[in-house]
């Protein structure tokens, strides 16, 4: 609704700073001030094509256009310099109704030459290529870069991906005021891309499928600050879907009392306490066989993320390192290895195994520190003491479903009740408010999911923040274009073996780079070799 409003204020809006450029063509006034229609006159005025107003109205989309029609609607009135439209746009039409009460208007017609001079030839080619790409992106595939290290060694940093909106069904832009090709930051600064209002409620395009446990997903940050669809977009797996019962005991994921699988082309990788004889390890070695980064002291300063390797200040034989499940056994076959164990945190409140070396115990306990889901830093003593690696039982909460208000129940739930779905909720002497009426259940308006990283001790997941509401889901990665590794020496920055793969199936991943590669040389040379053909021909 609020964008409705939003268009018809527009509309009644460019009437009362355009009305006499209307006169001045031979229109009359009143067709200035009629939402909607206001613009088809105006796009006839400009001689352009009437269709084009559905693309005046979509979100984002529409900002463009917008600009499009105003340069056209100026030029036909003589108004034919750059920073004339420039001046209406960021004025927000206060500009044309300068001209529009305070110059005289003479209608002059459309000059197709005059355009070309002023954009040059690439200059409409250029907008309409933006229009086009903002289409694509809105409606069915998205690029996106993989920025941490949360789904190592399943999807790296480095990787370039392609989004796809298709698979869960085409998300309408519910900000639909904001920059084309972006997403919340105008490049290079700190500027938001956008504006807040108005926004577009809530609404989904048919899907291909739904959310299925296992996959990788695109979703916005359901904590961070802003409109729903301009928030971080973040990627985990999806492991709990709506009505599942999820449980980590001793680092296992269990999914309604079985073992989680992990897909095909996962590789989930964990951090291990290693005890060594004495030998260092080879840095380049290490990179090479395992593709763990022991990073140099200055690399380490330039890039702390990256690093796989700490060595333990307590003994100078003793480390932490993360290391995948595909290069575990090989690892620790290493000859240097005397121990490796597991570093696998207890509850809150539970002490670290005895039988075991003290920098362990003392690195598992550290993680027990960590005060998540549904606890925290500010609603009184931790009621759940989950951890890292022993977490739950946590319920997933469905559309429809109802649950009864207690104090954990209100722990899990309040966010969803408030933040996620619109409710004003208060507590008073251990009775519930919910909008204002007493309540002793709820029940969820919409889907939820867990989405978990496979660096299982790398990241900040919904153990952290807690469930994914069904209206940020953005999409399902499909494809690896491109990948780089920035810790990678010479033609070893390109993973070849990554580029032009997919991202879900069965079996090893494989890449089709090569065979693109030569389709692409072989079309090249056709079109090289027809042409030859064809300037030979015009020469005889």
């Amino acid at each position: 609704m609020e964008y409705i409003i939003f268009l018809f204020a527009q509309s009644l809006w460019w009437g009362v700073v355009s009305w006499k450029f209307f006169i001045a063509a031979g229109r009359k006034p009143w067709e200035a001030f009629v939402p909607f229609y206001n613009m088809v006159v105006m796009l006839k005025i400009a001689e352009r094509p009437t269709w084009w107003v559905i693309l005046l109205v979509l979100p984002v989309i529409g900002t463009v256009m917008t600009i499009v029609l105003v340069y056209e609607f100026l030029h036909v009135f003589g108004q034919r310099k750059t920073w004339q439209t420039a001046a209406v746009f960021f004025t927000l039409g206060v500009y044309l109704g300068f001209l529009n009460y305070f110059d005289t208007i003479k209608f002059t017609g459309r000059d197709n030459k005059a355009i070309k001079a002023a954009l040059g030839d690439w200059g409409n080619s250029i907008f309409f290529a933006v229009v086009a790409a903002t289409i694509i992106r809105s409606t069915t595939f998205e690029a996106y870069t993989i920025p941490t290290s949360s789904m190592e060694k399943s999807l790296m940093v480095g990787d370039f991906l392609f989004v796809s909106k298709l698979h869960y069904g085409v998300r309408v832009p519910m900000t639909p005021i904001s920059f084309p090709l972006v997403h919340n930051m105008i490049p290079f600064t700190t500027i938001k891309s956008y504006f807040e209002f108005p926004q577009i409620p809530y609404l989904r395009m048919p899907k291909l499928q739904d959310v299925e446990r296992g996959e990788s997903v695109v979703f916005n940050y359901p904590i961070d600050v802003g409109p729903i669809d301009k928030k971080t977009n973040y990627i985990k797996r999806c492991v709990g879907i709506p009505g599942d019962e999820l449980q980590i005991k001793d680092r296992v994921l269990y999914v309604n009392g079985e073992e989680f699988q992990f897909p095909d082309r996962a590789n989930p990788q964990y951090k291990y306490y290693v005890r060594t004889n004495g030998m260092a390890f080879n840095k380049k070695k290490l990179k090479e066989d395992f593709d763990i980064n022991y990073l140099t002291q200055s690399e380490y300063r330039q890039d702390p993320p990256s690093q796989d390797v700490y060595a333990l200040q307590t003994n100078q034989n003793e480390y932490l390192i993360f290391i995948s499940d595909s290069v575990y056994d090989a690892f620790a076959a290493l000859p240097n290895i005397q121990e490796i164990k597991p570093i696998i945190a207890p509850m809150a409140g539970q002490s670290a195994k005895a039988d075991q070396p003290e920098t362990l115990s003392a690195l598992e306990n550290q993680d027990t520190s960590s005060i998540l889901f549904p606890d925290d830093n500010v609603h009184g003593p931790r009621l759940f003491k989950y951890s890292w690696d022993n977490y739950g039982p946590i319920h997933v909460p469905a559309e429809g479903e109802t649950v009864t208000l207690d104090k954990k129940a209100v722990k899990q739930y309040a966010t969803i009740i408030e933040k996620y779905e619109g409710n004003s909720f208060r507590e008073e002497n251990g009775t519930y408010f919910i909008n204002g009426e007493k309540a002793t259940t709820y029940t969820f308006k919409q889907n939820y999911y867990w989405m978990m990283g496979d660096n299982r001790h790398n990241s900040q997941d919904s153990r952290y923040w807690g469930y994914v509401p069904e209206d940020h889901i953005v999409g399902k990665p499909v494809f690896i274009w491109m990948s780089f590794d920035k810790n990678g020496k010479g033609l070893e920055k390109i993973r070849f073996s990554r580029i032009f793969t997919t991202v879900h199936g069965q079996g090893e991943r494989t890449t089709y780079f090569w065979y693109a590669l030569i389709l692409g040389l072989l079309i090249y040379g056709a079109n090289k070799y027809r042409l030859k053909k064809k300037e030979a021909k015009k020469a005889t």
